[in-house]
């Protein structure tokens, strides 16, 4: 089976679960790739996977090349965003143009595949297998952007008019792997081809002298903030209020050495420590509720305060809370005594840490996702 994965080059998107996939694909005796932009594809060699380079498809840091793909509004806000003030930058989920230049450099790429399997956010990988006419999969790494896109299957069909193909009115993935158990799933998500399995990760040992509370906002966010956003500084300064052992990552070491903010002394400021190690220590995680995130954070048992900041993190933060596993906080009017009376709700709050550890024990019962391939072959 030729198996070709393809995923927007941003690290999250394709590191955590694409890449051993495609691995284990080998490892079974299978071809396989990934395609995506040149921005991975050194990395993606690294880890022992052969990478397809789709050569329009670029990373968020290299849109500043075309910036007439770039909506105005959203350039202003960058460079000024200040999320405490603000609330969550509203960036877009689904481009067209974006999209239809990922399908055509897919069909381009003369890689020809057997199957398809995309990540949630390469919509252009699923018209470019209908017009290769081979079956496509989805690793479902967000599985609450689709319903965020306006219009969606629309959108979907004029781009497949472009390539000359009759409207479906849906998406036509064979199959979706979930990345967490069912009951993640609104009950409108799961689909007749939906699986669940998790992700494969080496065992990490809690030190006993662990954070009680870990806070980190993801590794795209420091460069976006404004200089003067106090997002971290709140933050810390929350923390601090608490009085317990707890750790903040403020985005690399760079950022450590110039810290100007509060240093309370029961919290440790780092730069992007190991996560999955801090939370296997930690009672709380203060997150930005990224899907990565977020199942890190179930997967350790470890509830949440979510605090959204943009694409589908909202809709993330808003499921934690129906679930039970953690509250969720609005970022805009953010201050260090809401924050810590939210990270005190939940420490304080077994119903939380129940509901989190559920979702550890459902995730722990699930097949890893490097299984996947099997299924892809049948």
């Amino acid at each position: 089976m030729r198996l070709l994965l393809t995923g927007l080059p941003i690290p999250s998107h394709l590191r955590p679960v694409l890449v051993p996939l495609a691995r284990a694909a080998r490892e079974a005796g299978h071809e396989a790739a990934i395609a995506t932009g040149a921005a991975m594809a050194g990395e993606i060699e690294r880890l022992g996977v052969p990478v397809v380079v789709l050569p329009d498809v670029l990373a968020p840091g290299e849109l500043g090349r075309r910036p007439e793909l770039v909506d105005p509004a959203l350039v202003r806000q960058l460079g000024k965003w200040r999320p405490e003030v603000s609330g969550p930058l509203d960036v877009p989920l689904f481009h067209p143009t974006m999209t239809a230049e990922f399908a055509a450099n897919v069909v381009g790429a003369g890689w020809r595949p057997d199957v398809i399997v995309r990540e949630t956010n390469a919509f252009g990988a699923l018209v470019a297998a209908e017009v290769l006419g081979v079956p496509s999969a989805v690793v479902d790494i967000a599985p609450l952007v689709p319903p965020l896109v306006p219009g969606l299957a629309g959108q979907l069909d004029l781009l497949r008019q472009g390539f000359g193909l009759a409207p479906s009115g849906a998406a036509a993935d064979r199959l979706t792997a979930g990345l967490l158990p069912e009951p993640w799933y609104p009950a409108g998500l799961r689909t007749p081809g939906h699986g669940y399995y998790r992700v494969p990760e080496p065992p990490v040992t809690a030190s006993a002298d662990g954070p009680v509370v870990f806070a980190a906002f993801g590794s795209n966010v420091r460069s976006l903030l404004a200089p003067d956003s106090r997002l971290l500084a709140i933050t810390v300064a929350a923390l601090g209020l608490l009085g317990v052992p707890a750790v903040v990552a403020l985005g690399s070491d760079d950022a450590v050495a110039s810290w100007t903010g509060p240093r309370p002394g029961n919290v440790e400021l780092a730069g992007f420590p190991p996560q999955r190690a801090l939370l296997a220590a930690s009672d709380v995680f203060v997150t930005h509720a990224g899907f990565s995130s977020v199942r890190e954070s179930l997967s350790a048992g470890v509830p949440m305060v979510a605090v959204p900041l943009f694409a589908d993190q909202p809709a993330n933060a808003a499921r934690v809370q129906e679930l039970g596993a953690g509250v969720r906080l609005d970022a805009a009017g953010l201050t260090a005594e809401a924050l810590a009376a939210a990270v005190e709700r939940v420490l304080g709050d077994p119903a939380c840490r129940t509901a989190a550890r559920g979702f550890r024990d459902g995730i722990a019962a699930l097949p890893p996702i490097t299984d996947f391939p099997r299924l892809l072959e049948a």
